[in-house]
């Protein structure tokens, strides 16, 4: 574990225990766009000042609320609630990315699920899970009896999503991309489709660069199998999988 990916995890944790102390009205209070073109509500600027006083040192931050913060050789992609309405709704499926970058190439990575205490991190060796607060962290292992996929936005291609069901391709879409994406190993696929954001991905599909991964400019298709992420695919574009 690398200095940056200890300090994102102990800021994780700083945030975690104060969600455990109970919810906070003004944690869900909106205020101004974010740079990422989302209204921030309370618990992202939360999150994003802690993340930020923790790892300001390490380089310049690129936060999806607050946009450039500091300077630095390396750059910081943080999103730092991935997930903002599902938090503020009571679901408990939301967490923070965080990716560390170096002359353009992700070095570091670390996505959190905050509701859970999940924690997957990768450096320049193998993808690994473990708890918030615990220094016991696993190799990720592929769970090949898996019976579910995941279908990021959903709602907004419904044509696809027939085409899935058609298919008994069984799908959930809980509403937070990085999150999801690191589950990858663990699902049939996760399918994204619609424009992208570099602070939902940049951690997140860095973790799947060992899976089979299909990319188009709305469409991303991650799979551990080369077969289904062709067969999704071809059911993308209206085609027989």
């Amino acid at each position: 574990m690398t200095p940056f990916v200890r300090s994102t995890i102990e800021a994780a944790q700083q945030i975690s225990e104060l969600l455990q102390k109970g919810w906070r009205r003004e944690f869900g209070d909106h205020d101004d766009i974010g740079a990422g073109g989302d209204r921030t509500a309370g618990i992202d600027t939360l999150a994003e000042s802690i993340y930020i006083e923790r790892l300001s040192s390490f380089g310049m931050i690129d936060s999806e609320e607050r946009g450039i913060v500091g300077t630095g050789e390396a750059t910081i992609v943080l999103d730092p609630i991935d997930g903002s309405d599902n938090a503020v709704s009571g679901l408990p499926y939301f967490g923070s990315s965080i990716a560390l970058e170096r002359n353009g190439k992700v070095t570091d990575a670390v996505v959190i699920n905050l509701a859970n205490g999940d924690c997957f991190y990768k450096t320049d060796n193998m993808l690994m899970c473990g708890k918030i607060g615990s220094d016991h962290f696993v190799p990720v292992i592929r769970r090949e009896d898996a019976t579910i996929g995941i279908f990021e936005k959903a709602y907004a291609n419904q044509g696809l999503a027939l085409a899935l069901l058609k298919q008994r391709q069984k799908f959930r879409s809980p509403g937070a991309v990085a999150l999801s994406l690191a589950y990858a190993h663990y699902v049939n696929f996760v399918i994204f489709a619609g424009p992208r954001r570099r602070y939902d991905f940049a951690a997140a599909l860095w973790m799947c660069e060992e899976l089979e991964i299909l990319e188009e400019e709305e469409l991303l298709i991650v799979a551990k199998e080369r077969e289904t992420a062709l067969k999704l695919q071809r059911l993308a574009h209206g085609m027989e999988g």
